[in-house]
């Protein structure tokens, strides 16, 4: 690489620190970084506690090479590029129960075969015990049901709307849908009322077909991770139902994170305000914006998000709040549709951060792997987990 080009990244390199960098920069920087993916990368196994730590280490470290650059013409280059792969993944925080030593990290092994992320795919079960693949099903109404219109979308969508011509649905006995979504599938709702869905992999949500009959606008979860931006609605409040608790909304953005085979159950509130009850505990906390609460067999413990706006599952991020990597995997392996067993013990390892839901399997585990924490082997569908 000549100087020219060593200036540029060393620029490149500080702006990215000073918060001075546009997103060209970035691309440019990330697509020089990746010509080097061939070789070895070195980066400390335990690296830092905080991100203020983290981003005065990764200075530190890029401003001493920089200085060695004559004596060692060339190689501040790549530990440059080990430092700043880390900001590249949105990776904040890493520990790990090991000493500060540095560790070899080489990228998943390549020339298997790729697999992709997760698109938009979910089976709708009407109220008759039909179920319509939406993958597969046209575009356009797909069922009408009481004066109530089943449609789809070009994009991936399924919009709940009063039959033309028909004021209010029929009054009498509430009819039910129920959306499910497979591994490797995600959908969006649009509900009777105007509220939007959002559906996670591996996750199910009953509705009614219509609320214009009902005193409370009632939906369940029945397992998995939904996204809900609540139509207001003063005169009927919105619930949610999901094992273990129960979201109490006038009009608000929020998250339940509802697996089964997770120990807690996530609910992080965007804007407005929920009431959220325990139905095992029945005890009662209300989330401000930016709050996230967690329930498990020890109660509701509540906590303030380090960034009340920052992007969820729904705009196309994994996102890693100081999660241990058995969680972290099984995110990967819901939406990748892929099994994953461990060769060691990984509770000691914890990861904050995001990274893009939308590259492959191969570039996900690579970034991952650029942390220094851990290592990949996969073979067909099933990816073993390693510490390097």
């Amino acid at each position: 690489m000549n100087d020219m080009k060593n200036k540029r990244m060393e620029m490149l390199a500080h702006k990215w620190l000073d918060h001075t960098i546009s997103q060209e920069e970035k691309d440019e920087f990330n697509r020089w970084y990746g010509k080097g993916l061939d070789y070895p990368v070195y980066i400390a196994a335990d690296y830092a506690q905080s991100d203020e730590e983290l981003r005065k280490r990764m200075l530190k470290v890029i401003e001493d090479a920089i200085r060695q650059r004559r004596r060692n013409n060339g190689l501040w280059i790549r530990t440059v590029a080990a430092v700043f792969v880390l900001l590249s993944i949105g990776i904040g925080v890493y520990r790990y129960q090991s000493s500060e030593q540095a560790v070899v990290v080489k990228p998943t092994t390549s020339g298997k075969q790729d697999i992709a992320p997760g698109t938009n795919e979910a089976t709708l079960i009407l109220a008759d015990g039909s179920r319509v693949l939406l993958s597969d099903a046209k575009n356009g109404q797909l069922a009408k049901q009481g004066g109530v219109e089943v449609s789809k979308t070009t994009d991936g969508q399924l919009v709940y709307r009063l039959s033309a011509g028909t004021d209010a649905a029929p009054v009498g006995k509430t009819v039910y849908n129920t959306i499910e979504t497979p591994l490797g599938g995600q959908y969006q709702v649009y509900l009777p009322d105007g509220t939007r869905v959002w559906l996670n992999a591996a996750s199910s949500l009953k509705y009614p077909t219509s609320f214009s009959a009902v005193a409370r606008r009632e939906v369940q979860l029945n397992y998995g991770e939904a996204y809900f931006e609540v139509a207001e609605d003063q005169k009927h409040p919105f619930i949610v139902q999901s094992d273990q608790q129960q979201v109490e909304v006038l009009g608000t953005h929020f998250n339940i994170n509802a697996y089964s085979e997770d120990a807690v159950i996530k609910t992080t509130l965007l804007s407005g305000k929920i009431k959220l009850t325990n139905l095992l505990s029945k005890e009662t906390v209300v989330l401000r914006p930016g709050q996230q609460s967690l329930i498990d067999a020890a109660g509701i413990q509540v906590k303030t998000m380090d960034d009340p706006t920052i992007q969820l599952w729904k705009d196309g991020k994994f996102l890693f709040d100081n999660e241990s990597m058995v969680s972290i995997m099984r995110q990967v392996a819901r939406w990748y549709n892929i099994k994953v067993i461990y060769q060691d013990p990984m509770q000691d390892v914890r990861i904050t951060g995001s990274v893009s839901r939308f590259e492959k399997l191969s570039k996900l585990l690579e970034k991952l792997e650029q942390t220094g924490l851990v290592r990949f082997q996969q073979q067909g569908d099933q990816l073993t987990v390693m510490k390097p």
